[in-house]
């Protein structure tokens, strides 16, 4: 699978904010999915440019069941909760709710990134490589829990009755 840039996902953006084209058009254009374009245009409405920017992490069960709740609460469909909570694979969704439906759905934090578990024994790690862990650690959780208050806020948005 090809990885654009933030640069280039933004100008397909902007093209399509501007009203340049639809999003055949724009995929055609520039040789690129229709439904990726689809995405850029959700994640950025939802996210603006963080929206853009490419991350991967492992989600926490408790996160994975906030997203499988609300979107039986709100009948969203799997890409409306990947743009709202700035997933950048709708599959997973699916993947979470058929692991949950056969009772197997948990969170990756007792595996490592390379999906050793984490009774294996690891390479130990520099001070500078264990205080970078600790950094992405802690901004990863801030991230989570922005996603999180911003689902909030939109979900209060649109369920009070403005009088």
């Amino acid at each position: 699978m090809r990885k654009f840039d933030v640069r280039f996902k933004g100008k397909v953006v902007r093209g399509y904010l501007a009203g340049k084209g639809g999003y055949k058009l724009l995929a055609r254009k520039f040789g690129i999915a229709e439904s990726m374009v689809r995405r850029w245009v959700a994640a950025y409405r939802h996210h603006g440019n963080a929206g853009l920017i490419r991350q991967r992490c492992a989600y926490t069960l408790e996160f994975k069941l906030e997203v499988l709740h609300r979107g039986v609460v709100e009948n969203l469909s799997r890409r409306e909760l990947a743009a709202i909570y700035n997933i950048s694979n709708p599959h997973s969704i699916t993947t979470w709710q058929q692991q949950k439906a056969r009772g197997e759905l948990r969170s990756l934090k007792g595996m490592r990134p390379s999906g050793q578990d984490v009774s294996m024994p690891a390479r130990k790690k520099t001070s500078s490589q264990s205080s970078k862990a600790k950094l992405s650690g802690e901004s990863d959780q801030l991230l989570r829990e922005n996603q999180r208050l911003r689902a909030e806020v939109a979900y209060l948005k649109n369920s009070m009755p403005w009088f």
